[in-house]
């Protein structure tokens, strides 16, 4: 990956790699590309800490230069050498949250497709509460934010009480309606190539869960009554084809709602370069909160604390 986004063709950019206690011969690598690439700069933690995951952004961050910072997993790819200069469309004067979308399209595993549904309708669900004053973080992946104002805001030190999800924390603290943006270019997504198996899946999702428990109250509410919304109209529904002489218009209702949903989800998925969504998408949306209420009682019983890393 670091090759490509060195080649990015933009006039003025540079890469920061942070080797977080690693000893798999990356240093050895960077070394190399720091040869051939002016715009490399690295810097190496040898010794875990408390927050790991916190410092080494911090550190990543106080070796950079350039006003705007995009975070980017090792194991995201960019489609190609335009990546960054459609990206940087979204960076406007009063611009400073952007959320960019990340495919899951070329993940391996079992939990490969209900991650990559799940992250769809998260992008499209959060990016709409932005219009209520609600920006919410999908993911630390294909994030950006300014650098300056993290420093001047002390950087993490408003959401060190959590230790995972720091950069979606921070970016959740500063995002308004006015300052935030949500990129919808399939030029400017970026893909993960990484292990999406069963126990990966249910790590993703516990972590989204916890997430959420930083929630404001009102991101918490507007997720609450989407999440109810759906639950009443679908029981209503089946409820009234049971029990109702008109069973043809509530059909009728029901299948507008679907058609609705499905032209609207295509939509996205051309915005955003996703593909293959389809029935899959639908299926999610009906049992998905069933799956996130037995994901939370189970956080809640068992009682597991884990540091996100």
């Amino acid at each position: 990956m670091v090759p490509t986004l060195l080649e990015q063709d933009y006039p003025d950019f540079e890469v920061v790699v942070v080797d977080d206690c690693s000893y798999d011969g990356t240093e050895w690598y960077l070394t190399e590309l720091k040869l051939q690439y002016a715009k490399l700069k690295t810097s190496r933690i040898l010794q875990e800490t408390d927050f790991p995951n916190a410092l080494a952004i911090t550190i990543g961050i106080r070796a950079a230069t350039k006003e705007w910072l995009i975070f980017l997993n090792p194991l995201c790819r960019v489609k190609d050498k335009e990546w960054l200069k459609s990206f940087a469309e979204a960076f406007e004067p009063e611009t400073e949250a952007v959320f960019g979308f990340v495919k899951y399209a070329n993940a391996n595993g079992s939990m490969k497709k209900f991650i990559k549904y799940e992250n769809f309708d998260s992008f499209i669900l959060y990016g709409s509460a932005r219009y209520l004053g609600l920006p919410m973080p999908i993911s630390d992946m294909n994030i950006a934010y300014k650098r300056e104002q993290f420093l001047d805001r002390r950087g993490f030190a408003a959401v060190l009480d959590s230790p995972f999800s720091e950069n979606e924390l921070y970016l959740n603290k500063i995002s308004t309606r006015k300052n935030s943006a949500y990129i919808l270019n399939p030029s400017a997504a970026v893909s993960f190539d990484g292990e999406m198996d069963w126990y990966d899946g249910m790590n993703f999702k516990k972590k989204q869960l916890l997430l959420k428990k930083k929630f404001t109250v009102g991101q918490s509410v507007f997720l609450w009554i989407n999440t109810i919304s759906r639950l009443v109209f679908d029981a209503s529904m089946i409820a009234l084809l049971i029990i109702s002489p008109l069973r043809l218009w509530v059909a009728a209702i029901w299948l507008f709602k679907i058609i609705h949903e499905l032209v609207w989800g295509i939509v996205g998925m051309k915005r955003l370069g996703e593909k293959k969504l389809f029935p899959g998408l639908i299926l999610l949306r009906s049992v998905h909160p069933l799956f996130n209420g037995i994901l939370s009682l189970n956080q809640i019983f068992t009682g597991q604390k884990r540091k996100w890393k």
